[in-house]
């Protein structure tokens, strides 16, 4: 049992969804395996956790907790409806 992207499929409001999947005969969480995988982990994807995965689950975290990617740059660019196309190529090559 998979469940990527697991912070934003609850901003989506998919929770009722995954939760209904023990209804439908997933097997208990002692009797499968389970991944969970979240860009994010605020404390409504820890309490999906904590329902969904075994409780010796292993916590994997790559990266500082709730902190950006300090090697990315983001800017904001205005450029007119017409012209966008050209741009992101000019963007890419450089």
């Amino acid at each position: 049992f998979v469940l990527d992207e697991a912070d934003r499929m609850l901003d989506t409001g998919f929770e009722p969804d995954i939760r209904k999947l023990e209804d439908l005969g997933l097997p208990p969480k002692e009797d499968r395996c389970t991944s969970m995988f979240s860009a994010t982990f605020p404390t409504e994807v820890q309490q999906l956790a904590k329902h969904f995965l075994r409780n010796d689950y292993v916590f994997l975290a790559v990266g500082t907790l709730g902190g950006a990617n300090e090697d990315i740059t983001q800017c904001i660019e205005e450029v007119p409806q017409g012209q966008k196309k050209d741009r992101l190529f000019q963007l890419l090559e450089q």
